[in-house]
């Protein structure tokens, strides 16, 4: 694990076991912190993940504290400026710009890619990926939500988009209702496949909610 810089956003890599001979068979696998977390959090998981993902995790923009960053401020005090919008929009370019810039930089697959997202980044995964459906194909939100208003103008069909969303029922930062009305614009949009689960906590991820997480994946990886 190191701590990259030279590309447009700091990120950490771990590169796959290639199994094939053109080197630009690995995928794609991203992750998105949440807020007041970084890099290194949702990197635990790869230890449980396909060998053929060349994983990368990124840290935020905003310094919060030590070890600490978010994508965008958030006010905790007012759920209808929850997000600040603006921020959220250039991030959403410059992580959808950096997309591009590492599936040159490390010779991986243009499509398909993956994004995984908790919370904030959650919240990220679902406009990046209905922005650049061209290439992401899976996208897996925990205890996050669709923010209509980071969504791109043009809406279209994302029949082959695969979703995996889980939310705690305890959810004290995210209502579940957020959760809920995006899942009813998802499959207004008829996207087929998607996957959603409540579980027995709070904002976070229990054993039963990673374990089905992990499942999904495998599932959805022998089918590519």
């Amino acid at each position: 694990m190191l701590l990259k810089k030279q590309l447009s956003i700091k990120h950490i890599i771990k590169k796959s076991v290639n199994t094939s001979k053109n080197k630009q068979e690995n995928t794609l696998f991203l992750m998105i912190h949440g807020y007041g977390s970084n890099e290194k959090d949702l990197f635990s998981f790869e230890k449980d993940l396909p060998e053929d993902f060349f994983i990368i995790s990124i840290q935020g923009f905003h310094c919060l504290g030590e070890d600490k960053y978010s994508w965008y401020d958030i006010d905790f005090d007012d759920k209808k400026k929850f997000i600040n919008l603006i921020q959220a929009k250039n991030t959403i370019e410059k992580i959808s710009f950096f997309i591009d810039e590492a599936i040159k930089e490390y010779q991986l697959k243009k499509n398909p890619v993956w994004i995984c997202g908790f919370s904030q980044g959650a919240i990220l995964s679902y406009a990046i990926a209905l922005k650049n459906s061209d290439k992401i194909k899976k996208v897996i939100a925990l205890s996050g939500y669709l923010e209509n208003n980071l969504l791109p103008e043009k809406i279209d069909h994302y029949t082959d988009l695969d979703f995996f969303i889980s939310h705690g029922k305890y959810d004290p930062i995210i209502p579940i209702n957020w959760v809920k009305k995006g899942l009813k614009f998802l499959k207004h949009k008829k996207i087929l496949s998607l996957y959603y689960k409540e579980y027995e906590c709070g904002h976070t991820l229990n054993d039963l909610n990673y374990q089905d997480l992990i499942n999904w994946i495998e599932e959805k990886h022998m089918k590519i």
